[in-house]
């Protein structure tokens, strides 16, 4: 069948031209898959195009995904509504505007939260949005309309950020109202390229789990030499501190995460396949029962480097679930997600949506006893540029569909804005800002609740069981510590062990006098 090809137009202002950012761009079908397409951004007439070519001779519903730059709110991810391909050019702002609004209205529906008591303030601001997209939509002229449009986008995001941060208020005094947090609610990564620090400092003593990866390129740099002495290392400190071990990922097939001479294996699905068995097996022989949770894989669902298909994605998870199991056979099993967001299947051909790959790993009978997703906000590669709140909240309410425990084992943002095309949160990054949008991530993702099971007697629990900031110490990668490299504390570890204690009681004990989410969100970007 030839390839057909489907045109998008949408008129921008002079001022947009330098407000949008096509690097990352992509479109989203009907189903919500992400799809490649070309753009073009006619500076002379203000129009810009994209195209997409499909086998299919009917014409097919899209939106735009793209990165905006808006005052108050800062550098953002955002989408269109879903729009037919026509020659006549859409209003880009009013579209971006539409969807913000279609989406808060669609999570008042999920959350029940239609009652504007429920969220007085978000509910304020998203009728002064609504005013405004109808202000837009009537004026006549061109440049008047689109200013109105983009007041009417602030409005609508800020609108969604208060409302997923009431909700998350609102669902922790449930979760947490009678009982206090596992004692495994916080966490960190490690990367065992760093020595472990000299003293601990009291903080840490707030984070009751960790992950230690175990990269390839590291314990193996030359093909059949094996080296453990730096992961022996954590594991020794870890089980100094009592830390619970989650070990992993067995099989990261990130370029970032192989040695040279293993970038060519990725081509040859049997050689991956021994290649990984071999690494998991010495893994699983050496540390055995010295770990709690196994991450068996991470981000095999995108083909970055390897090219495997979707029956290969599948094959690969089973067949390290079941050598880990056969060596331990009470060992958990972890499989993780690299992102919320699927803008990998538009960038990498072949890849496959992160929640369609998880739920077939259930389907297909793999054993896995929890899935690991992690969320990255302001660093430069495709999923992980800034998003809104809400948008993050909505992302994660998918995922807490599947029928297994989740954890966010790997929870990021930066302290400096040094990626210019990275994004922003409400304004460049510092430490502050990192740490306020650390502590409403963690909010949001502990106030997650779903029904597993289906007799009549199951009750809401707690959707995600734990979040793991991204790493402990600052490294040689772009992850974030909680401290420097030379142990030093940042202001983030403050933070989150601070909200961590709060939750060492229950939230509805008369003492309790911890501050609401929404009001620290209020009195920050705002």
């Amino acid at each position: 069948m030839p390839l057909t090809e489907d045109a998008f137009h949408f008129e921008v202002e002079d001022s947009d031209l330098e407000r949008i950012c096509l690097d990352h761009a992509f479109m989203v079908s009907r189903q919500g898959r992400g799809v490649a397409a070309s753009f073009d951004l006619d500076r002379d007439r203000r129009i810009l195009t994209a195209r997409i070519r499909h086998q299919s001779g009917t014409a097919s519903s899209a939106a735009l995904v793209l990165q905006v730059t808006l005052p108050q709110i800062g550098t953002l991810k955002l989408r269109t509504t879903q729009l037919l391909p026509r020659s006549e050019p859409y209003a880009l702002m009013i579209e971006l505007a539409r969807e913000r609004l279609r989406q808060y209205l669609q999570k008042c529906e999920d959350w029940q939260m239609f009652a504007p008591a429920l969220a007085a303030n978000a509910s304020g601001r998203f009728q002064l949005a609504r005013e405004r997209l109808a202000q837009a939509v009537l004026a006549e002229d061109r440049s008047e309309r689109m200013e109105i449009a983009r007041d009417s986008i602030i409005k609508a995001v800020e609108a969604g950020e208060l409302l997923a941060t009431r909700r998350a208020d609102l669902v922790l005094r449930v979760r947490y109202g009678n009982a206090a947090a596992a004692d495994t609610t916080l966490g960190y990564r490690i990367d065992p390229r760093v020595a472990p620090p000299d003293s601990r400092p009291t903080e840490l003593r707030e984070f009751g789990l960790c992950m230690i990866e175990t990269p390839l390129d590291l314990l193996q740099p030359e093909q059949g030499r094996f080296s453990f002495t730096e992961l022996d290392r954590w594991m020794d400190w870890a089980e100094h501190h009592r830390m619970p071990i989650i070990l992993g990922p067995l099989a990261d097939l990130r370029p970032e995460a192989l040695p040279e001479w293993a970038h060519s294996i990725g081509e040859d699905y049997t050689a991956l396949c021994s290649m990984l068995w071999e690494h998991t097996e010495r893994l699983v022989a050496r540390y055995g029962k010295r770990v709690v949770i196994w991450a068996v894989s991470s981000g095999v669902h995108v083909n970055r480097l390897a090219t495997l298909t979707n029956d290969q994605m599948i094959d690969l998870t089973r067949r390290l679930s079941v050598l880990v199991r056969q060596v331990d056979r009470s060992a958990k099993v972890l499989v993780e997600l690299v992102q919320p967001f699927d803008d990998d299947v538009a960038a990498c051909p072949g890849s496959v949506p992160a929640f369609e790959y998880a739920t077939r790993t259930l389907d297909e009978g793999v054993h896995v006893d929890c899935f690991g997703l992690r969320v990255r906000c302001g660093f430069p590669t495709n999923g992980s540029e800034a998003r809104d709140l809400l948008s993050l909240s909505d992302a994660l309410d998918r995922f807490a569909r599947l029928e297994r425990p989740m954890l966010v084992t790997g929870l990021s943002a930066p302290r400096t804005s040094e990626q210019v095309d990275a994004g922003c949160w409400h304004g460049p990054w510092t430490e502050d800002r990192q740490s306020q949008w650390a502590s409403s991530l963690l909010g949001i993702t502990l106030g997650k609740m779903t029904i597993r099971g289906e007799t009549a007697k199951a009750r809401p629990i707690g959707a995600y069981e734990g979040v793991l900031w991204s790493n402990l110490l600052d490294g040689s990668t772009d992850e974030v510590g909680l401290m420097d490299a030379s142990g030093r504390p940042r202001r983030l570890l403050s933070q989150l062990s601070t909200i961590r204690h709060a939750l060492r009681r229950p939230l509805r004990s008369e003492s309790h006098d911890a501050p609401s989410l929404e009001d620290a969100y209020r009195v920050g970007p705002s």
